[in-house]
């Protein structure tokens, strides 16, 4: 796949381009079918598939105060698109001057000019330009002078599948990761960099590796204990997770460690990707090390259980 910006080089000439445009923000099972048919055509018609996307998400600059949290980081965009084999990802630099750019310009100066577009796929409640006066019905009334295809995919195709990127967040803030993975059809991620924490899990023999999220805005799970599994080095492994404040330990500070299972080299300044299965249970204060020490016993075990089914 190929990557190019709106300030920097136009998008090839195919035998014919085929796009679709949004944030794409979780690309659940809903975005997967609209990615699915441009991928599709694009064979069919010897052509090209492009992805047209906004970065950052329109959200974060048009409504800074909210507390808005992100299911997707671009790179883990990037790498979901890879992997669905899209061709080309045009990725528009958002901001609040270009937010007021008109439906009209918008597609005379990206779709047409820049991304040489013959054939357009959206979802049938897609909507953009200034006071998102651009959507499938603007498009199909003003398809002859725009001079390419519209496809809008049906609101009966995309809710037959109930999905939205809003739904998957509360799952995701309730702890409901199952349900979150069944509309994202993959497992929930994260990741970050391994540093260094205070040791309290290798003296109990359940040694942990510190994540500091390379993303701010990335949506967390709700706090509690998860079945895991763990990208480190082009290799899996099973683990549990942690979020929380470590209340047996009297700790203030919001961490996320994961026990690696069956591990123990040191891996700080490492990358790792964390995949959500399930939820074991809260976060909660044990009277001291020894009980804490037991509840992780059990809830390995929990772990495995789970994990094993996947494998």
């Amino acid at each position: 796949m190929k990557i190019f910006k709106n300030n920097g080089n136009m998008v090839p000439k195919s035998n014919y381009n085929i796009v679709t445009i949004g944030s794409f923000d979780g690309i659940h099972l809903g975005h997967l079918k609209i990615l699915e048919t441009i991928v599709k055509k694009a064979k069919i018609k010897n052509g090209k598939s492009i992805i047209v996307t906004f970065w950052p998400h329109p959200r974060e600059v048009l409504k800074k105060k909210e507390n808005f949290k992100l299911l997707n980081t671009l790179e883990e965009k990037i790498k979901i698109f890879e992997e669905i084999k899209i061709d080309y990802l045009y990725i528009i630099d958002f901001s609040s001057n270009f937010a007021k750019t008109k439906a009209e310009d918008f597609v005379k100066n990206i779709l047409i000019s820049k991304l040489k577009t013959n054939y357009l796929v959206i979802g049938y409640n897609h909507h953009f330009g200034y006071k998102r006066e651009g959507n499938i019905d603007y498009l199909k009334k003003n398809e002859k002078k725009f001079n390419f295809d519209i496809e809008s995919i049906s609101k009966k195709e995309i809710e037959k599948i109930s999905v939205s990127s809003t739904r998957i967040r509360k799952y995701i803030n309730n702890g409901k990761i199952e349900s979150a993975n069944a509309l994202l059809g993959r497992e929930f991620s994260i990741s970050g960099k391994v540093v260094k924490g205070d040791g309290i899990g290798k003296k109990i023999k359940f040694p942990t590796a510190n994540i500091l999220l390379n993303k701010p805005r990335k949506i967390i799970p709700k706090k509690g204990v998860y079945a895991v599994k763990i990208l480190l080095d082009k290799k899996i492994y099973l683990g549990m997770l942690n979020i929380g404040y470590r209340p047996t330990i009297n700790k203030k500070i919001k961490t996320i460690e994961v026990n690696i299972f069956e591990f123990t080299r040191p891996i700080y300044g490492k990358r790792i990707i964390v995949s959500f299965f399930k939820r074991l249970r809260d976060e909660k204060r044990f009277l001291n090390l020894n009980e804490l020490k037991k509840q992780l016993k059990t809830d390995k075990k929990k772990t495995l259980l789970i994990l094993n089914k996947t494998l």
